[in-house]
């Protein structure tokens, strides 16, 4: 007895085609009905249903989109939609993604009965012969391999060539130079308490990815897939490092989520990297902004770079408190770290006006040092395990000031001891951070002042310590840093030099010619003749 599950927004018309077709043929079986497309992909998870008959037009998830994660989900599924005349572009859409028959409104019986029996012999024909189309089969189980292995991949912080292989046998090819990530977060308010916690979470995630990859099959070539249980990721690729395009289409799938579906999400976004074993970068980056979200709210697009400098709070507190205590807490100064932690934290509670002035300026203090934590290693140590979302989730809910002293004081104060302790010691302190930085982005366009805000300094300030600290100039250890890259590159491969000059962070072939003879005596061309005379 073949099953069929029926979805209309409208009670009476969900009503009437229960009765017509159980009046027609006692072989089908009407195993459930829905209002809208969440409940109906609940009800197609628990019943298994042949066929899904379903309205294009309803309120939250339409059918269109209904029909999109159906065939994702439940690729034996066969489907059939209800249009009205003034509906055709959605049809046309809907038979185009698959839908086996269409019916007018308002429903006809004959016409009803027609799609039925013809569903029915279907049905019958490929149980006789082979079930679900292979070829569907394949590429879901292709798609959630790549899915699988380039989440593992950014566990590990390693990507390479193999997803990009993966990626190509679904069609999807990444042939620009530069990549970025979105990382997108279901704001859980935005949906019914009691429909969210009666629903497979998983359905909500499957939703948005599917929904954030027709946007990026129109406009940018990328693929999304489910990272957690409350993440779903975009890996998207660019043929530059212009922001401008990939945030409004950031807005636009926030903007299109809530006027599509009424739900709301938060996305951030990382910076672009150039080449693809890069990538993990900005998926971190965009994890990170995201977490500003226990800041500014929610249903917003959260850029790392605004983030990072602070542009995205208001109003600021003086700069130099938090300075000192970083430059405590970095150079594993336990004691005096929880002095300061007293000191700045009383002060911003006396200054900051509202309660959530505070809560804010403390949980991006905070985030600043999970990143710190996280370059050094030390996160594990440092929260015993705890993850820093629930850890901002509980320094808003703290409601006494003594008792917000109290909590930082010891997190700053253990997280000191752990960079005092630590086996490290180049990354004790700030220059060994920002040395670090450059060696991993010395491909980049780094200035000194976007240095310094990564390791929370004063620009002036930095700049003096790090000529103190190794006896060169930040230009000038950034220079030898892609230089020595470049003589590496030289000797080692068959790269062509201006792509070696393009991916050591020079502007221009001339400008590389320039530096790579004042630091070696030599042009990059002779440099490589040379060496390869000596081999």
């Amino acid at each position: 007895m073949p099953k069929i599950v029926v979805v209309d927004d409208e009670t009476i018309f969900r009503r009437g085609l229960r009765a017509m077709i159980a009046s027609w043929d006692p072989d089908w079986e009407v195993v459930g009905d829905a209002r809208d497309g969440y409940e109906a992909l609940e009800l197609l998870q628990r019943l298994e249903p042949d066929v899904l008959l379903t309205d294009i037009r309803m309120p939250k998830m339409d059918g269109l989109q209904l029909q999109t994660i159906a065939r994702e989900r439940f690729p034996g599924l066969l489907c059939v939609v209800i249009s009205g005349y003034e509906d055709f572009s959605y049809l046309q859409q809907s038979l185009r993604s698959g839908a086996r028959d269409y019916i007018m409104k308002p429903v006809e019986r004959d016409e009803l009965t027609r799609v039925l029996d013809r569903l029915k012999e279907e049905l019958r024909a490929r149980k006789a012969a082979a079930p679900v189309p292979l070829i569907a089969k394949d590429d879901r189980m292709l798609r959630q391999q790549a899915a699988d292995q380039l989440v593992a991949g950014i566990m590990r912080g390693s990507v390479g060539q193999q997803h990009l292989d993966l990626l190509s046998q679904l069609g999807i090819e990444l042939g620009e130079s530069y990549f970025n990530c979105l990382v997108i977060k279901l704001d859980k308010e935005s949906v019914e308490r009691e429909r969210y916690r009666q629903s497979d979470p998983s359905l909500f995630q499957l939703y948005i990815q599917q929904f954030v990859q027709e946007i990026l099959d129109h406009r940018m070539p990328g693929f999304s897939f489910i990272f957690s249980e409350t993440e779903v990721a975009a890996l998207v690729n660019m043929p530059g490092t212009d922001m401008a395009k990939l945030l409004e289409i950031a807005e636009s799938i926030r903007r299109q989520m809530k006027s599509l579906s009424n739900l709301t999400v938060t996305i951030g976004v990382g910076r672009p990297v150039k080449g693809f074993e890069s990538m993990t970068i900005p998926f971190r980056e965009a994890g990170i902004a995201l977490l500003y979200r226990l800041v500014v709210g929610g249903d917003k697009v959260l850029d790392y770079r605004c983030a990072a400098q602070g542009q995205e709070f208001k109003p600021d507190m003086k700069r130099w408190s938090w300075e000192a205590l970083e430059r405590a807490v970095s150079e594993g100064r336990r004691d005096e770290a929880e002095r300061l932690v007293e000191l700045s934290i009383t002060e911003l509670c006396s200054k900051a006006g509202t309660p959530e002035l505070v809560h804010q300026q403390i949980c991006k203090l905070l985030i600043h040092f999970y990143e710190l934590s996280e370059d050094m290693g030390l996160t594990d140590g440092w929260l015993g395990g705890q993850d820093i979302r629930s850890l901002l989730v509980e320094i808003c809910s703290i409601s006494s000031s003594r008792e917000l002293i109290d909590v930082c004081r010891s997190l700053l104060g253990r997280l000191a001891s752990g960079i005092a302790s630590g086996s490290k010691p180049p990354e004790r302190e700030p220059i060994g951070l920002a040395e670090k930085y450059l060696e991993k982005h010395y491909h980049e366009p780094i200035t000194l002042k976007d240095i310094a805000d990564k390791v929370f300094l004063n620009a002036s300030y930095f700049s003096t310590l790090f000529k103190q600290r190794t006896g060169k100039t930040f230009v000038e250890r950034l220079t030898e840093i892609r230089v020595e890259e470049a003589k590496r590159r030289l000797a080692s491969s068959e790269e062509k030099i201006l792509s070696i000059a393009e991916t050591t962070g020079f502007a221009n072939i001339r400008h590389f010619n320039r530096v790579f003879k004042t630091e070696t005596g030599v042009t990059p061309k002779e440099y490589r003749e040379d060496v390869r005379s000596r081999r």
